[in-house]
């Protein structure tokens, strides 16, 4: 297996916790998805950028894209998902809404 399949099987696994750490908890699924599909696309097409930029292949890109974003959706419903730490990341950004006291 060559470096940038790794480097994108890597990629794939990490995503969820991105999407964990900068998404909100009230957000949809969809929404989620939607942002993990993106970011997936982004790993794709920068692995194979950083692969051999003169040789930029967008079909290879595509796949890449398409095998961390599967990756991805399994690595959440089969590892991470309702783990500690995905827990702690979704709510690492979260603030709780600030309310008005009943005197005031």
């Amino acid at each position: 297996m060559d470096r940038v399949s790794l480097v994108n099987l890597l990629i794939g696994a990490v995503l969820p916790l991105l999407v964990a750490f900068v998404s909100k908890e009230t957000w949809a699924g969809w929404v989620k998805g939607a942002l993990l599909a993106a970011l997936s696309a982004v790993g794709g097409l920068g692995a194979e950028y950083v692969s051999d930029p003169s040789a930029f292949n967008l079909t290879v890109a595509g796949w890449s894209a398409a095998a961390a974003f599967v990756l991805g959706v399994a690595a959440h419903f089969g590892v991470y998902k309702g783990t500690t730490l995905q827990e702690l990341l979704a709510k690492a950004l979260y603030k709780a809404p600030i309310t008005a006291d009943a005197d005031g």
